[in-house]
C-alpha cells in the first residue's frame, strides 16, 4: 500500500465546473477550478500528461472544453449548441478523440480537437427514432458511453442513454445495433482480454466475449441501476461498479468481473453519477464521492479494498464525474 501515500490528482466533474484536488495519504488540498457554471458529464485525461484534460459539459451548460494546466484555466473547443455526454481518446493515438452528444451524434477528431466530423452513420440505426431522454430542450437521448478496443481501434462500442448499444468495426463509418432498448451508461474493455467488454446499464451489468457483438446479462447484478464500471489500472483482475442504491452502492470483483461482493455498506449513494475509481498506483485503494446534504458530495477513500472507509476533507459541490491520476507530468 505504499503507493497510496504518493500524491495523486483527483479531477472532480461537479455541478459547478471542474475542480482538481491533490490527495496525499489522508490529506486533500483543492488546487484549481475552471468552467464554472457548467455541469461536467465526462472527462478524458491525456495518457502521458495528466494536466491535459478534455471536459464534456451538458444538462446545465454546453460544449467541449480543454485545460492544459490541470484545471487552472480552460478553452472552449466547440459544441456550444449541444450537450457533451461522452469524451474518449483512441488508446493507440490520443490525438484521435470521440465526442458523444445530445442531440445524439458521435463526432471524431483526428487532430487533437482542432476539427471534428460527425459519424453520421449513427442516424441509420433502426432504433434511432425511438431514442429519448427526459430532460428538455432536446429530450432526444445521447451518446453517453464510448469505448475503443485497446488493440483494434477500428472497433468502437457506443452506448445510448436511453436507446441501445452500438458497434462499429470500421472506425465509426457504419454501425450495428447489438442491444436495442438498453439504457447504456458506461462501457469498459477488459485490459487482460481485450475482446471482453463490460457494460454498466440501467438494468444491470452485461458482458460480451466478442468485442461487443453479443451480450449476456450478469445474474448477480440483474436489475441494479449501474452507472460506473472501471478496472484497476495496475491490477485489472480488480473491477468496481457503482449502483444508484442507498443500501449498497459499491460492488467489487477480484476476478475480472465474473463474481461480485458488496463493499462500503453505509456509504451514501451518488445518484446517476460516475463517482468511483481505483487509485492509479495502488489497486487496494479506492476513491469515491457520495452524496451529502444541500446538493454536495463527500469524498471517501479506502486503503483495504473497501473494508473500511475514511472521509476526505469537507464536502464539495455535487460530483457527477471522477477521475484519478498520478500527480506528475510526463513529457509528450
Amino acid at each position: 500500500m505504499t503507493d497510496s501515500l504518493q500524491p495523486i490528482w483527483l479531477y472532480l466533474g461537479t455541478h459547478d465546473g471542474l475542480r482538481r484536488a491533490t490527495l496525499q495519504g489522508d490529506s486533500i488540498t483543492f488546487d484549481a477550478t475552471c468552467v464554472r457554471g457548467n455541469v461536467i458529464r465526462d472527462l478524458s485525461i491525456h495518457p502521458r500528461d495528466p494536466a491535459k484534460v478534455l471536459i464534456g459539459c451538458g444538462l446545465r451548460g454546453w460544449g467541449l472544453h480543454r485545460t492544459t494546466d490541470g484545471g487552472m484555466e480552460a478553452e472552449a473547443l466547440g459544441f456550444e449548441d449541444r450537450w457533451v455526454w461522452g469524451v474518449t481518446r483512441d488508446p493507440t493515438d490520443p490525438a484521435t478523440i470521440y465526442v458523444g452528444t445530445e442531440p445524439p451524434m458521435l463526432y471524431r477528431s483526428n487532430d487533437a480537437g482542432v476539427t471534428f466530423e460527425p459519424l453520421s452513420g449513427i442516424e441509420s440505426v433502426e432504433s434511432r427514432p425511438r431514442w429519448t431522454f427526459f430532460h428538455p430542450p432536446f429530450e432526444a437521448g445521447h451518446i453517453h458511453a464510448v469505448a475503443i478496443h485497446p488493440s483494434r481501434p477500428s472497433v468502437i462500442v457506443a452506448g445510448v442513454e436511453h436507446g441501445g448499444v452500438l458497434r462499429s468495426v470500421d472506425g465509426g463509418m457504419t454501425w450495428q445495433e447489438t442491444r436495442a432498448g438498453t439504457d447504456a451508461h458506461r462501457i469498459a474493455f477488459d485490459p487482460i482480454d481485450p475482446d471482453r467488454v463490460l457494460l454498466a446499464a440501467g438494468s444491470g451489468l452485461f458482458t460480451s466475449s466478442d468485442a461487443g457483438l453479443t451480450w449476456r446479462a450478469h445474474e448477480q447484478l440483474a436489475g441494479y441501476y449501474l452507472h460506473t464500471v472501471t478496472f484497476a489500472p495496475t491490477d485489472p483482475t480488480k473491477v468496481l461498479v457503482y449502483a444508484d442504491r442507498s443500501s449498497d452502492p459499491l460492488h467489487l470483483s477480484t476476478d475480472g468481473g465474473r463474481t461480485w461482493n458488496t463493499v462500503g455498506e453505509g456509504l451514501p449513494a451518488s445518484r446517476p453519477a460516475d463517482p468511483l475509481r481505483f487509485h492509479p498506483l495502488d489497486p487496494t485503494t479506492i476513491i469515491y464521492a457520495g452524496d451529502g446534504d444541500s446538493d454536495q458530495s463527500q469524498l471517501f477513500h479506502s486503503r483495504d479494498l473497501g473494508r473500511s472507509w475514511t472521509a476526505l476533507g469537507d464536502p464539495t459541490e455535487k460530483v457527477w464525474r471522477l477521475e484519478v491520476v498520478p500527480a506528475e507530468h510526463i513529457s509528450v
